[in-house]
């Protein structure tokens, strides 16, 4: 925003999802949206049904309501008999649940879970939408995890084969991050100590022999955080 009110540089072209490139797409099926069957986890496509109420015969013309509230027949959802209805559409993801389109934050190009902006109750209010909360759906840690609950995201294991190729990964995705112009580049070292933190916890990306080294440096350096990956694994 400095660069564009100042030198009058445009900002980085817009993320946001888009019909014509088809990363905007309804909520069912859910095989065509994207997101995967995790175990646990209830896909339902839930959405908010918006009609074109009919407010009077002159409201368009005048905007003036003469049928208002207007008259509304039970369900709600998807009904009709209360107008036409507006469509519906969503981000697509991509097979780990994580939206393709969007400005995708180091921590979704090099993830540890899936991250969604939509979760359903539970309870006696099972499945109804539960606004304002998102929800993190962490990886298996193991290929023998992951098979024995059926997920059918790849594990952080086989995701990241060795600490120093999860290192590099989550580097190169921040730099890039930072030459996109989407993060100020006096934030990148705590966006990446936060990652390098988050992936240690996990306890499941190997540190082998040529990773060794690399995480020693890391710890010493205070790129990972040991006292609160202490207490991450309590």
């Amino acid at each position: 925003m400095d660069d564009w009110s100042t030198h009058n540089t445009a900002p980085p072209p817009s993320m946001v999802p888009k019909l014509s490139n088809g990363t905007l797409v309804p909520p069912l099926p859910q095989a065509a949206m994207g997101f995967p069957n995790i175990p646990g986890v209830t896909y339902t496509g839930l959405k908010t049904t918006r009609y074109r109420f009919d407010l009077g015969p002159n409201f368009h013309s005048t905007f003036i309501p003469t049928v208002n509230p207007p008259e509304f027949t039970a369900p709600y959802e998807d009904n009709p008999a209360n107008g036409a209805i507006y469509p519906s559409f969503i981000p697509k993801t991509d097979s780990d649940g994580n939206d393709i389109a969007g400005v995708r934050l180091p921590d979704v190009t090099v993830p540890l879970a899936t991250y969604t902006g939509w979760a359903l109750r539970s309870g006696v209010w099972a499945n109804d939408g539960c606004e304002g909360s998102g929800q993190m759906i962490p990886f298996a840690k193991t290929a023998a995890d992951r098979a024995a609950s059926g997920d059918p995201r790849p594990s952080i294991q086989e995701r990241y084969p060795n600490f120093s190729s999860y290192y590099f990964t989550v580097n190169q995705a921040i730099n890039t991050f930072v030459t996109n112009r989407w993060m100020l580049p006096e934030d990148a070292n705590t966006a990446l100590h936060r990652m390098l933190t988050a992936g240690y916890n996990t306890g499941a990306i190997k540190i082998d022999s040529k990773s060794a080294p690399l995480v020693e440096s890391l710890i010493s350096s205070g790129a990972i955080d040991l006292e609160e990956a202490a207490a991450t694994n309590k």
